[in-house]
């Protein structure tokens, strides 16, 4: 089976500057910051989600017990 390259559009570079090139200088910069702004996004989310799960699992909590001893 044949396998097709992807065009630049799809490889997300600009045109003419296909997989095969090397990036510069400006570029590596350009990907590296783009992927720090990423991480720390992925962490703020990961934080979030947390802090998210723990305050509905505190409520949990409360409400379990709050049912337990209604029924004593």
């Amino acid at each position: 089976m044949k396998q097709l390259k992807p065009s630049p559009s799809q490889t997300g570079l600009p045109a003419g500057q296909g997989g095969g090139s090397t990036p510069s200088l400006a570029q590596l910069k350009a990907l590296r910051l783009a992927q720090k702004e990423t991480n720390q996004r992925v962490e703020e989310l990961k934080l979030r989600l947390f802090r998210i799960t723990e305050q509905h699992m505190d409520q949990a909590v409360r409400l379990i017990k709050r049912w337990l001893s209604d029924k004593d």
